[in-house]
């Protein structure tokens, strides 16, 4: 069993919830959690004082943690390689859980790294104007509809939602990248006052960024389910397209009510993974008929 260090320590000062309550959430919640987060390396946001103590990305697995966490030595280009975490089961989750800090898992698993199994559209609104994020989901959801892929969603408990797509692995992280462009160069063309693929804030123009650079390798997305480190700690929560209304906020759920919520509508993601390469020809053909 591990064990729960510091248990009366509070996180997140202003709703008094303390470490024990965080770590619990985890053991509580693993079920759902563990399908999403398994077998990938982990990037963790650390807050260990709570959230108005220092914050830090930490992906490297420190030198106390004990031998039975699986890690997986991961090359960086023109660095020395890391050993990063990987969770695999019930112990291991709440292992790290107790290290404190938002779970930002990997888009690939470690038995092949290079191949991402997720393909993500992060969608980030202009000065938290969340309806115009709701809009884009439902844009982007048609379309991805008409490219005939799946698609799942879930608020990020921070300021937007993600859009998933389960993938095959046939294709490296830049292959991926590059159709996930299409796809968001396509929506930002259709609804040029909507929607953008700029990177920079400054030439957004209050549209909503349509994000695909997510789709590289080593770069992370916040796990499903994961809390994070906002007050009221506000989970990244799966949702259905119908839940998209006017009332949904990307933080609507938190630690004190995603019990409440029963239903997993991502519990099929692993099993819907689908090639791109049809709806990468027809992307093509889409771009094409807009110039």
């Amino acid at each position: 069993m591990v064990e729960i260090t510091n248990k009366e320590k509070i996180l997140f000062p202003r709703s008094k919830i303390t470490k024990e309550e965080y770590v619990s959430y985890y053991k509580k919640i693993a079920k759902k959690i563990l399908p999403f987060i398994k077998d990938r390396p982990l990037t963790l946001k650390r807050f260990p004082n709570g959230i108005q103590g220092i914050k830090f990305f930490q992906k490297k697995v420190m030198d106390y943690y004990p031998k039975w966490i699986k890690t997986i030595l991961v090359k960086r280009e023109g660095k020395t390689p890391i050993k990063m975490p990987v969770i695999t089961n019930l112990d291991s989750l709440l292992y790290i859980a107790n290290q404190v800090g938002e779970l930002h898992p990997w888009l690939s698993k470690i038995d092949k790294l290079d191949y991402p199994d997720r393909l993500i559209f992060d969608l980030d609104p202009e000065k938290n104007n969340f309806s115009q994020v709701i809009d884009a989901a439902k844009d982007l959801k048609k379309l991805l509809d008409t490219l005939k892929l799946p698609s799942f969603l879930m608020t990020t408990g921070s300021k937007g939602l993600h859009i998933i797509v389960p993938i095959k692995r046939e294709k490296t992280f830049d292959e991926v990248r590059s159709f996930a462009k299409k796809v968001a160069t396509y929506l930002a063309t259709s609804y040029p006052t909507k929607y953008t693929i700029e990177t920079r804030k400054d030439k957004r123009k209050k549209r909503v960024f349509i994000d695909y650079l997510r789709n590289s390798f080593a770069q992370t997305a916040v796990s499903a389910y994961s809390i994070r480190a906002i007050e009221s700690a506000p989970i990244a929560t799966p949702i259905t397209f119908q839940e998209l209304n006017k009332n949904l906020k990307a933080q609507t759920f938190n630690i004190k009510n995603i019990l409440k919520k029963s239903k997993n509508p991502i519990s099929s993601l692993n099993s819907k993974s689908v090639s791109i390469k049809a709806a990468s020809i027809k992307i093509e053909k889409l771009l094409e008929n807009t110039h």
